[in-house]
């Protein structure tokens, strides 16, 4: 842990999300085509507070179930609504220095992010199912991205962020990071059924909107 002591990390996460987030509105819907004509909210602070607390408590191991899919031809305080409304989770955590293990099912993934795998020696890029590979990752995990299977009505997109979640928490480190994406969409999104029950294993909710973020210590 660096330069944090014994900062409780959802304190911590609490104050950069108020900094964050002061004028942000997240509202949330109900059907995909709302939420896609509509100013949806982004993943940009989300991903500043994680950044923030990567670096604060010194986190060394991210795991991303879902690789970034478009690629960031900007300086990382730029915003291009083309690309940066799906987010550019992976280059914002291989920035942190932590070892960035990002994987998806997507070859097309790997292949756009290979200059940022030039650029960053901790980020790791494997195409691969997400579940497939959680169950026989050997690490300790610090921060886990869950943005694996699309939000899609009739799929069951919300058991297989459950699963991916079931089969990470044995890896889970005491005190840890999660986060979820597409959470403010379909009555929770990815975390329809993960929330409910990373709460009832201990986690705290620190935010919930666009992606929903989770702490435990």
């Amino acid at each position: 842990m660096t330069g944090a002591g014994q900062q409780s990390i959802a304190r911590r996460a609490s104050e950069l999300v108020h900094q964050h987030f002061r004028k942000l509105a997240v509202p949330i819907y109900f059907d995909i085509a709302t939420a896609i004509g509509s100013n949806r909210a982004v993943p940009r602070p989300y991903l500043r507070v994680a950044s923030t607390l990567i670096g604060e408590f010194g986190f060394k191991t991210v795991v991303e179930a879902g690789t970034a899919r478009r690629p960031m031809n900007h300086p990382l305080d730029g915003f291009d609504p083309d690309c940066c409304c799906e987010g550019h989770s992976t280059i914002f955590f291989a920035l942190t220095g932590a070892d960035v293990f990002t994987v998806d099912i997507n070859p097309r993934c790997a292949e756009l992010l290979v200059p940022e795998v030039r650029k960053h020696r901790n980020l790791h890029v494997y195409t691969a199912d997400a579940l497939w590979f959680l169950r026989r990752f050997d690490r300790a995990i610090d921060v886990l991205y869950l943005d694996a299977w699309d939000v899609v009505e009739g799929t069951g997109y919300a058991e297989k962020h459950m699963e991916a979640y079931r089969a990470a928490l044995p890896l889970l480190a005491p005190r840890c990071l999660v986060l979820i994406d597409d959470t403010d969409i379909l009555n929770g999104g990815k975390g329809r059924l993960v929330i409910p029950q990373m709460i009832r294993d201990g986690f705290d909710l620190v935010t919930w909107g666009r992606q929903a973020m989770l702490v435990r210590e």
